[in-house]
């Protein structure tokens, strides 16, 4: 009786180093392509230099509204509440970055100690999302998927580069590529 079991023993350790001998021939251990292509890069991966500067309202120079809209295969993305504040990089007394929200309507509050340029980059840098010309947020552009970019309903190719105004109404939008 032992003797069966050594040899049922021995013959199930080999058949199981065989079974994944086979698998890992198949590629079956292989890294999935579906998952790799999720792991995506993204613009808010280096943050341009503003968006790490912190400030409070006391000595304020600049405070803009511009507004953006972001709609992502027909259906409008809310931008949310408190982006840019009291984040781990901007908390105390100077607990706001150049760029915030306070509501959720699209509302970018664009405030510095001095007047100077702002553009859009700062503003997904500080919400930790992507934006560019290759896509935005998690949607990126390829062969059926385009981006496209309206600032006061003039389409324009700035993109990250974008300057904010105030009361700027910026829209982006992001879907299909229809009948081209």
């Amino acid at each position: 009786m032992n003797k069966d079991i050594a040899i049922w023993g021995t013959v199930t350790s080999v058949s199981l180093v065989l079974l994944l001998l086979i698998l890992k021939a198949e590629g079956f251990f292989e890294p999935d392509d579906e998952i790799i292509e999720q792991i995506l890069p993204s613009s808010a991966d280096e943050l341009h230099p503003l968006a790490k500067d912190c400030l409070n309202h006391d000595t304020l120079e600049m405070h803009i509204h511009p507004k953006i809209t972001i709609v992502i295969n027909g259906s409008e993305i809310e931008i949310p509440e408190k982006i840019g504040i009291s984040t781990s990089q901007c908390n105390g007394e100077q607990n706001m970055h150049v760029t915030h929200t306070h509501g959720n309507d699209g509302t970018i509050h664009v405030e510095m100690n001095e007047p100077g340029d702002v553009p859009l980059e700062v503003f997904f840098d500080v919400w930790g999302k992507h934006f560019n010309e290759t896509g935005v947020l998690d949607e990126r552009v390829d062969a059926y998927h385009k981006i496209e970019m309206y600032v006061d309903g003039v389409k324009v190719n700035t993109f990250e580069n974008h300057l904010l105004e105030d009361k700027q109404q910026i829209l982006i939008e992001f879907g299909p590529i229809q009948g081209e």
